[in-house]
C-alpha cells in the first residue's frame, strides 16, 4: 500500500459504521464473463447502506481506470451482487468512488456519469500533504 492509498484508507475509515476490505479479489467468472478485478478497497457502509468500489491512483494517464469504470457493471457490480446475495445486502446501493491527483479530477468528471461515480482529489484528503479534511461524516459519494 502506498502513501496515497494509506491516506484514502484513513479518510474512508473515519466513520465507525464502515467495513473496509483492501485489495478485494473479484475473481474472473469464465461463464458469465464478469469480474477479474482487484479494486483498491471495497467499503461496506452500514449507515448509507451502500457498497463502494474505491480506486486510488496518482497516474497522469487514467484512461485505463476510466475504462474499468465504464465496465463497472461486469467488472465490479454484478460479481459483488452475487457475493453479497443475501437478505442483509439485497436493497443496498453500489457506487464507484475514485481518488485521483488534483490535475486529473476535471478530466475524469467530464468522462464519467456523476450520478454513478464520485471523484475526489487526493490533495483534498491527503493528511501527509497537510491538506487532510477528516471527520466522522467523511463522504464517499
Amino acid at each position: 500500500m502506498n502513501i496515497y492509498e494509506e491516506a484514502v484508507l484513513t479518510y474512508i475509515t473515519s466513520s465507525p459504521k464502515r467495513f473496509i476490505n483492501p485489495q478485494f479479489n473479484i475473481e474472473w467468472d469464465k461463464e458469465s464473463k464478469t469480474g477479474g478485478s482487484l479494486p483498491d478497497f471495497i467499503v461496506l457502509d452500514f449507515e448509507e447502506k451502500t457498497i463502494y468500489i474505491v480506486e486510488v491512483t496518482v497516474a497522469w494517464n487514467i484512461d485505463g481506470l476510466l475504462k474499468k469504470v465504464e465496465d463497472k457493471n461486469t467488472r465490479w457490480i454484478e460479481p459483488l451482487k452475487s457475493k453479497f446475495a443475501n437478505e442483509c445486502f439485497k436493497d443496498w446501493d453500489y457506487h464507484v468512488t475514485l481518488f485521483l491527483r488534483d490535475e486529473r479530477v476535471e478530466y475524469a468528471k467530464n468522462k464519467t456519469n456523476r450520478n454513478e461515480v464520485t471523484i475526489i482529489s487526493l490533495k483534498k484528503i491527503n493528511v501527509f500533504l497537510g491538506n487532510g479534511e477528516f471527520d466522522s461524516k467523511a463522504k464517499l459519494s
